[in-house]
């Protein structure tokens, strides 16, 4: 998978540091559910609405694009009405830029965020306490 691959050569005295998409599009969506307001990260619709993805496919949410020591990354967001769509997708693209840059010494060009749906206070409840759950349940099965 080369060419999931940057390399960076600050520390060529040293060797090259090599950092995968997937590693940059786990850090962007465990960083994008920790903000208050997201309901989840979506992979697009499923019949009328966004879908939900389960924490163990939230990277589905979540392209990169790469070349040598820079990144941009699209995150597809569900929000919860209450807490202001603007305020929320500006939060998440700072909170990921942030651990983005300190995390892999990649410079950060663009984080999009967009955002699929909007889910009112009880929905959006409902689909935390689902999460939980399954969470929960999972863990049990191990």
């Amino acid at each position: 998978m080369i060419e999931n691959q940057v390399i960076k050569d600050k520390t060529k005295e040293l060797g090259n540091i090599t950092v995968s998409k997937e590693v940059v599009a786990i850090i962007a969506a465990l960083e994008t559910i920790k903000v208050k307001g997201v309901v989840g990260i979506s992979s697009g619709y499923k019949g009328d609405s966004a879908n939900v993805l389960p924490k163990k496919e939230l990277v589905k949410g979540i392209e990169v694009w790469m070349k040598q020591g820079e990144a941009t990354v699209n995150i597809s967001i569900i929000t919860n009405y209450e807490v202001g769509v603007f305020k929320v997708a500006e939060e998440v693209q700072h909170k990921v830029k942030n651990a983005l840059e300190s995390m892999t010494g990649l410079n950060i060009l663009k984080i999009n965020v967009n955002i699929h749906g909007v889910r009112f206070g009880e929905e959006a409840k409902k689909i935390k306490e689902k999460k939980q759950k399954d969470t929960e349940n999972k863990l049990q099965k191990k």
